[in-house]
């Protein structure tokens, strides 16, 4: 291989693993990163009586719908199916607040 070749097939690796470490980081890390600080944020505020356990799920269907409407791609990382919705745990303050976010409309 020339030098032309080797730069080409450098260039060329990096493009494709740009796309795909943004892809694979956008569905995997950068979802755990969203889950991680959002339940991190409820249950503090649970913890210091800023909120009561009642009020999560209500504040996750009221941050589902200003996320669905202005930041989409966020709120993309909060979309569970319905069969793991079904099965969150009531007495777990970042699931409730996960299946606020996803009743939004």
């Amino acid at each position: 291989m020339n030098k032309k070749h080797v730069t080409f097939s450098v260039i060329i690796g990096l493009v494709v693993g740009l796309i795909l470490g943004t892809f694979g980081y956008s569905k995997t890390v950068g979802r755990i990163d969203v889950m991680t600080t959002a339940c991190t944020i409820v249950n503090q505020a649970v913890e210091h009586e800023i909120l009561k356990p009642e009020q999560v799920k209500p504040l996750g269907e009221l941050t589902g719908q200003v996320l669905k409407k202005d930041y989409a791609s966020v709120a993309s990382k909060f979309k569970f199916s319905e069969e793991n919705l079904a099965n969150a745990s009531e007495g777990s303050n970042c699931s409730q607040f996960v299946v606020g976010v996803n009743s939004a409309k």
